[in-house]
C-alpha cells in the first residue's frame, strides 16, 4: 500500500472510530490522573485504577474547618462534572492556510491541509494560529476527536460530499482488526465503571442530605498541688491527684437543603470526654472545649433550620440547642482548646431554642438579634417562662483588616444553678452564681470584641465584658435580699499565627481574665484575688482531614483566690474529619 500524505488524518480517524465507543467524560474517568492540565504526549495509554474516594466539606459548630480534599470526588459527582470545564469555543477553519502559524514548508502543512480539506475537521484558537506545539488537555483531544468523527460520518453519509478513498477505509479496518483487543479491554471497563456507578447512585444517602462527621481523641490531665476553693472557704483543702485520661468523641451532622440556599441541619453527638472542670481540679476555670460526655450513648445534639432573607440575611430556628457565634461573628481568631478561650463570656449564657437573626445591612455593617432559652420543651415553662437570653449584636467591619462588635445580652432564670447560669460555666463559681444556685436571677450584659489583621497570618483579637447581675428573688440562706447586685468583669487578649511550620497549621494564644465579681451585695459572694488564664496551642495538620493539637493552660490563683495554688492543664487532641 502506497504511502499516505493525509497519515495523520488516518490516525485521527482510527483514533476517532477507537473511541466512537466512548464519550469524552467516560474516557476520562478511567484515568488514574484526571489532571485536567496533563498533556497528551504524557499519557502513556490508559490507566486502570479509578478514584473512588467519598469526601465532603465540613462545618461543624464545634470544629472549624475546610476541607475540602482536592481531587477526591465521589466517582458519581466525578464522572458528571468531569467536562464542566470546557475550552473556549474554538473558530472552524475551512482552508489550511487561514492558520497565521502554519506556513507551507511547516512539517504539518500536508496532515493539516487534508484533515481541513477533506473532513473539515480542524479549528483555530480565534485569534488565526493554531497553536501547534501548545499542550493538548485530554478534555480537548476527546472534543476534537468527537468532533472530527461526526464531520466523517456526515460526509459518509451525504451524497454531496466526496467519500473517503477506498485506501484509507481498507486502513481503517486493518488498524481495527489489529486493535481489537484493546477495545475490547476498554469496552469491559467502561461496563464496569458504568455498573459501579449504576450501584452507587442506588445506594447513596440522599439527595438532598450530605453526611459529615468528626472523631475526637484526647489525651489530657491536670496538675497542680491542691484543688481549688472558693474565698473564704473553710472546708478541707482536697491533693489534686488526675490521673492522664484516653477519651473520644463522635459528632455526626446532617445537613439537608431544600432549595439550595436553606439549610436543615441534625447533629448527634456520642462519648466519653470528662472535661477538667470543677468536679476534678475544684474550679472551672480549668475546663476545656469539646468536652462531649454522654456516657458513649447517642445524643440529639442540635436541629435547627436556616434559611436567607434575600442576599444579605439569615434567620435559624432552633427546636434543639442553638448557639448565636454559630451566625453572630464573635471577633475570635483563635482555635482555643479552653471553654474560657473559645469566645467571650457575653455569649456564653445564650443558647438552646429559639431563633437568631443576622442581617448585613452593608458590606461593612450588620447587626443580629436571638432569642433562645433551655425550657423550651418544658411545658411547665415553655418559651417564655423559664430561663432565656435576648442578645443583640451590632458589627462594624471599617476594612479587611478590622472588626468592631457591641453586643449587648439581658437573661433571665428563676434557678440558674440547674440551668444555664450567669456566665455561661465560665469563671468562678461566684461569677456563675452571684446570689446562689437557687435564687432567681437576671443580668444586663454589655460585650465589646475586636479583631485587627496584623498580617495575612498573624491576626490579634481580644475582648472585655460586663455584666450587672440581680437577684430578682429573696436569697436563701446568704446575707442577702431580691435586689441585690453584682459587678461580674471579664477580658481577654488572644493572637493567632496560622501556617506556621505547615500550611493549614495555627498557633493560637491566650491570655485574660476569667469572669470575677469585683462587687457583690452580698459580700461573702465577692472574688478578693485575681486569676489569669494563660493557654498556647498548636493546631497541626497531618493530613487534610486529621488535625492533631497539642496545648496546656495554666490558672493562677484559681477561682481568684490567691490562697490556691496554680493548675496546669494539658491536652493533645486529635481529630478526624469525614
Amino acid at each position: 500500500m502506497k504511502k499516505l500524505n493525509g497519515s495523520f488524518s488516518i490516525t485521527s480517524v482510527i483514533l476517532s472510530c477507537n473511541l466512537l465507543i466512548l464519550s469524552p467524560v467516560i474516557a476520562q474517568a478511567l484515568n488514574s490522573n484526571p489532571s485536567d492540565s496533563e498533556s497528551l504526549s504524557n499519557s502513556n495509554g490508559i490507566p486502570n485504577a479509578l478514584v473512588s474516594q467519598l469526601s465532603s466539606r465540613n462545618e461543624l459548630p464545634l470544629v472549624t474547618s475546610d476541607l475540602e480534599s482536592q481531587g477526591q470526588e465521589t466517582l458519581v459527582q466525578q464522572i458528571e462534572t468531569l467536562d464542566s470545564n470546557q475550552p473556549t469555543e474554538l473558530e472552524e477553519i475551512t482552508n489550511v492556510n487561514q492558520l497565521i502559524d502554519v506556513t507551507p514548508d511547516h512539517w504539518a502543512y500536508q496532515a493539516l491541509r487534508s484533515l481541513v480539506e477533506k473532513y473539515r475537521c480542524i479549528s483555530g484558537s480565534g485569534d488565526g494560529n493554531f497553536n501547534g506545539n501548545r499542550a493538548m488537555t485530554r478534555y480537548e483531544f476527546a472534543d476534537a476527536l468527537n468532533n472530527c468523527l461526526l464531520k466523517i460520518r456526515r460526509s459518509i453519509g451525504s451524497l454531496n460530499n466526496i467519500l473517503p478513498q477506498q485506501e484509507e477505509l481498507e486502513t481503517l479496518e486493518r488498524l481495527q482488526a489489529e486493535f481489537a483487543t484493546e477495545i475490547q479491554k476498554i469496552t469491559n471497563r467502561i461496563g464496569n465503571v458504568e455498573q459501579r456507578v449504576t450501584s452507587l447512585q442506588q445506594r447513596q444517602f440522599s439527595t438532598t442530605t450530605v453526611l459529615r462527621g468528626v472523631g475526637i481523641f484526647n489525651v489530657n490531665g491536670a496538675f497542680g498541688d491542691k484543688k481549688a476553693v472558693v474565698t473564704g472557704s473553710n472546708s478541707r483543702r482536697e491533693e489534686l491527684d488526675v490521673n492522664a485520661t484516653l477519651s473520644g468523641a463522635t459528632i455526626l451532622t446532617l445537613d439537608t437543603s431544600f432549595t439550595g440556599k436553606d439549610r436543615l441541619r441534625t447533629q448527634m453527638l456520642a462519648g466519653n470526654i470528662t472535661g477538667s472542670g470543677r468536679s476534678l481540679t475544684g474550679t472551672d476555670m480549668t475546663g476545656f472545649t469539646g468536652a462531649i460526655n454522654t456516657g458513649n450513648d447517642i445524643f440529639l445534639g442540635t436541629v435547627f433550620y436556616e434559611f436567607p432573607i434575600g442576599n444579605r440575611g439569615r434567620v435559624a430556628i432552633a427546636p434543639i440547642a442553638d448557639f448565636p457565634t454559630r451566625i453572630f461573628p464573635a471577633l475570635n481568631p483563635v482555635s482555643s482548646i479552653s471553654n474560657f478561650g473559645g469566645e467571650s463570656p457575653i455569649y456564653g449564657f445564650a443558647f438552646g431554642s429559639g431563633t437568631i437573626v443576622y442581617y448585613n445591612f452593608t458590606d461593612k455593617l450588620a447587626a443580629g438579634i436571638s432569642y433562645l432559652t433551655s425550657s423550651g420543651s418544658n411545658t411547665n415553662e415553655g418559651l417564655f417562662n423559664g430561663q432565656y437570653t435576648l442578645l443583640s449584636q451590632l458589627t462594624y467591619n471599617p476594612s479587611d483588616k478590622i472588626g468592631i462588635a457591641f453586643t449587648y445580652g439581658h437573661y433571665y432564670a428563676p434557678e440558674p444553678g440547674s440551668t444555664i447560669n450567669v456566665t455561661g460555666g465560665k469563671g468562678s463559681i461566684f461569677a456563675q452564681l452571684p446570689f446562689g444556685p437557687s435564687t432567681a436571677t437576671s443580668s444586663n450584659a454589655f460585650g465589646l470584641q475586636f479583631t485587627y489583621k496584623l498580617t495575612d497570618k498573624f491576626i490579634l483579637g481580644g475582648w472585655a465584658s460586663y455584666f450587672n447581675a440581680k437577684a430578682e428573688a429573696n436569697v436563701n440562706g446568704l446575707n442577702g435580699s431580691q435586689g441585690s447586685n453584682a459587678d461580674i468583669w471579664s477580658w481577654a487578649i488572644t493572637a493567632s499565627l496560622t501556617d506556621l511550620g505547615k500550611l493549614g497549621s495555627q498557633l493560637s494564644f491566650v491570655f485574660g481574665m476569667p469572669p470575677k465579681v469585683t462587687s457583690n451585695d452580698i459580700v461573702a459572694r465577692e472574688d478578693r484575688d485575681t486569676s489569669l488564664h494563660i493557654e498556647l496551642s498548636y493546631r497541626y495538620p497531618i493530613t487534610e482531614r486529621i488535625f492533631i493539637t497539642p496545648g496546656f493552660l495554666i490558672i493562677t490563683n484559681p477561682e481568684h483566690n490567691a490562697a490556691n495554688p496554680p493548675i496546669w492543664v494539658g491536652l493533645i487532641q486529635t481529630t478526624f474529619i469525614f
